[in-house]
């Protein structure tokens, strides 16, 4: 089944990020991209492999894994594997020609990011592009009740909030975020700060209230 198919069908939600995102890339000419996090259970990735780019998704969620290949399958041009980000890539240097990341990088502590981006950096292509999405320090989870922020790795923990398999997340400002990457060596292009509907759950069936308030940057080398 296409995309099209499962989106028509309720499988993939609807993600203002993600969209930005493809209508970003759909202007530019690549054939590799590396999905740091699998987005959205897979609509980003399916979506530009059956354009036919190359796509490699990594994730530590092996469950969410499982169910992204079921969803995808026969459709050709990706590949599958559980990384963590938080260690070195197996790729060689300047293997891909974008990076994507949404949702994903905020599970990292400050120094954990200096090291992801490091590695981001090195397996890009001179002149590719990286995609990030994390969620904001304004986001509605940073006030709520016992909430409280850790310098030393710059996570934000949220003891009230019970259904969060971990309660903590490095909340970005634009700053941060952005000073991260040009730490890395990147060239920041644009960044925003929006509202999105996002899900609790892997599957996409279960609409996170109230809205996130997430950054997205996007960047080159």
């Amino acid at each position: 089944m296409n995309i099209k198919k499962l989106a028509q069908l309720g499988i993939f939600k609807p993600s203002l990020t993600e969209q930005h995102a493809i209508d970003f890339l759909e202007k530019l000419s690549f054939g590799t991209i590396k999905s740091i996090g699998i987005s959205t259970a897979g609509y980003f990735e399916g979506f530009w492999a059956e354009r036919g780019k190359k796509v490699t998704a990594t994730t530590l969620d092996k469950k969410g894994m499982e169910y992204t290949k079921n969803l995808l399958n026969g459709i050709g041009n990706l590949t599958f594997h559980i990384e963590d980000i938080t260690q070195n890539m197996p790729e060689e240097n300047c293997t891909y020609d974008v990076l994507y990341s949404r949702l994903c990088l905020h599970y990292i502590s400050d120094i954990e990011l200096k090291r992801a981006l490091s590695e981001c950096y090195r397996v890009l292509k001179t002149d590719g592009h990286i995609i990030i999405v994390v969620k904001s320090l304004h986001d509605w989870t940073a006030k709520t009740d016992g909430a409280y922020y850790e310098p030393e790795t710059g996570f934000t923990y949220t003891p009230a909030i019970k259904r969060y398999s971990k309660i903590s997340r490095r909340l970005h400002s634009l700053q941060s975020i952005t000073e991260a990457l040009t730490a890395a060596g990147f060239k920041v292009q644009y960044s925003n700060e929006l509202t999105e509907t996002i899900y609790e759950d892997y599957e996409r069936t279960v609409i996170e209230t109230p809205d996130a308030t997430v950054i997205e940057v996007y960047g080159t080398k």
